[in-house]
């Protein structure tokens, strides 16, 4: 028994070599936490920083009213989307050995740097994403944590639950991130005042003044008393509550951008709430698009399905006739017949 010790001790140091060997010659991984991309309190990221390797970047931060995008308010559905990819994101597999350097080469060129924070003046994971796999199922990822470093091989990341590539949603579109929000106002009791002025036509102004449950009073231009037809100036009302534009308009000169601003408003919508806040909505007409006609083939001077607004004071944007000609409407409509 005592001379097969020997060989007993030579067999395990062996064995541990073997398995050393194997292991090196696996495809590269890392174990441990330089590999967990996963982050399991998204109510604790308080801030998302995206940049690409162009030097565009989009800062979206969680403040007490939202989130925002360069200090901006930001749209909360994208915002969500991101915090649902860092909560279920998964490895699906180490990338192997043999394709590290050309990964590693078309990430540095494409790839975006994504900032993690959690309260701190320091990100707490920076991943850096990268380009799809070639079957568009996976996409290469490198994960980064302060005061650990960074992975040195990518590796193909997934989202549980989803098919498909992660890239696109870290774009660095800041006009992308943005609210679409124009009027939101879920709770109309926030409301105290809505006025409407038609610089072009001010016959047609009115005020509505509404101060909880079905106390709505319309009043003219001049503030004098009308009776009003209650239908339409509750459908109105609750036009308000989720008005969203369009898109924001990027397609026109600056010089048209100004001869737009310039022009008399169309109409003007201010909102008036309780606690004595004001926000201010002037509306322009829209050029058709070049040749556009009606149904008699006749050629349109104006866009019948869009207008102009300015949102935050600054902000050109296009909002749907659909939705908006209920509220920024005339007297004559809302009065009693």
């Amino acid at each position: 028994m005592t001379k097969r010790w020997p060989l007993l001790v030579l067999f395990v140091v062996l064995a541990a070599v073997a398995f050393w060997l194997w292991r090196s010659n696996r495809p590269t991984t890392l174990a441990g936490d330089i590999a967990d991309f996963v982050v399991p309190d998204t109510a604790a990221v308080s801030r998302i920083f995206i940049a690409d390797k162009a030097g565009a970047s989009v800062d979206l931060r969680r403040a007490a009213q939202g989130w925002t995008v360069n200090g901006m308010p930001a749209d909360k559905q994208q915002v969500i989307t991101l915090l649902k990819t860092f909560l279920l994101v998964e490895v699906r597999s180490p990338v192997p050995k043999s394709a590290v350097e050309n990964v590693l080469k078309v990430m540095a060129s494409t790839g975006k740097k994504v900032e993690i924070y959690e309260g701190g003046a320091k990100p707490a994971k920076i991943w850096w994403v990268g380009h799809a796999t070639k079957d568009h199922l996976g996409t290469y990822m490198l994960l980064e944590k302060p005061g650990l470093g960074r992975s040195s091989s990518p590796f193909v990341v997934g989202m549980a639950g989803f098919i498909g590539v992660l890239p696109p949603r870290f774009h660095t579109r800041v006009d992308d991130w943005r609210s679409l929000e124009l009027t939101r106002y879920p709770d109309l009791a926030r409301i105290a005042k809505v006025q409407v002025t038609h610089p072009t036509a001010d016959s047609a102004d009115f005020t509505v003044t509404y101060k909880g449950g079905n106390d709505l009073a319309l009043l003219d231009g001049h503030g004098a008393a009308v009776p009003m037809d209650s239908l339409f100036v509750k459908d109105m009302m609750l036009g308000l509550r989720n008005g969203n534009f369009e898109y924001i308009e990027r397609g026109i000169t600056k010089a048209q951008r100004d001869s737009v601003l310039s022009t008399p408003p169309w109409h003007v919508l201010t909102i008036t709430t309780t606690a004595g806040g004001e926000q201010r909505i002037p509306f322009w007409k829209k050029n058709p698009r070049p040749g556009e006609r009606d149904m008699d083939m006749n050629l349109l001077v104006d866009d019948r399905d869009r207008m102009y607004a300015l949102a935050d004071d600054t902000l050109l944007v296009v909002v749907q006739r659909m939705k908006f000609d209920r509220i920024v409407t005339s007297l004559g409509r809302l009065r009693a017949k």
